[in-house]
């Protein structure tokens, strides 16, 4: 096999956080009385999206961050009487109760399972990523579970990549690589590290700074068990 160790995201590359992520907010906005319409998720998404860069940038923390995408939402809905550290406590809460997996990824780590070591590394928080991990048949296939959170330090901070590496026995960066969807994130920390990348796209567009694209999990079990 061409690598003997493999670095996962977790979240749109295994498991369907955008569908975990749709539930959840739907549950916690109808729960407050908030409007659910597409304005509102749209809004919600920038807002997200925008927070989550800055912690790529080390410009916040994931503590405030679950925090501030409820304050900054509610300041938007001119509603300042809903307590915005309590709807992130619930909107995680709920979020860890959706384990949904992509289509094709328990086979894709069933099948390496044994063959190589697997380490899961995310960015995501610590008490949703456990939880989901909790009810995710996958769980006992992974051989280390790295979780930003929990390090101290996030993709694309090449922190997380040594953490699991360690963990995995991995003494050659050469024999390992990294596979996650995110050009900001999971390719950057890879470089950063000096480990060769796999860009999932989900979107189908090819990932320039990857050493290797793919689009579906069926491919990248195809690169990763080729002589």
């Amino acid at each position: 096999m061409r690598y003997q160790y493999l670095l996962v995201d977790n979240d749109n590359t295994l498991m369907d956080f955008n569908a975990a992520e749709a539930k959840a907010l739907v549950d916690v906005l109808t729960a407050h009385g908030l409007p659910t319409d597409e304005a509102t998720i749209h809004a919600y998404h920038e807002i997200n999206d925008a927070l989550w860069k800055a912690l790529e940038r080390g410009e916040t923390t994931q503590p405030k961050l679950k925090v501030e995408r409820f304050r900054q939402l509610l300041n938007l809905l001119g509603r300042e009487d809903i307590d915005p550290a309590a709807m992130g406590a619930e909107y995680a809460a709920g979020l860890g109760n959706h384990a949904d997996l992509l289509p094709g990824a328990a086979e894709f780590i069933q099948a390496l399972h044994g063959k190589m070591k697997i380490a899961l590394v995310s960015n995501g928080v610590s008490a949703i990523q456990r939880s989901r991990l909790a009810k995710c048949p996958l769980t006992p296939l992974f051989d280390a579970i790295v979780i930003s959170e929990e390090v101290g330090a996030a993709k694309p901070d090449p922190k997380l990549l040594y953490v699991a590496m360690e963990q995995l026995g991995c003494m050659d960066k050469s024999q390992a690589v990294m596979m996650g969807d995110s050009l900001s994130a999971d390719i950057p920390a890879a470089v950063n590290a000096g480990v060769d990348s796999i860009y999932f796209s989900l979107k189908g567009k090819p990932g320039d700074t990857a050493t290797y694209t793919v689009f579906t999990h069926e491919e990248a079990l195809k690169l990763l068990t080729e002589e």
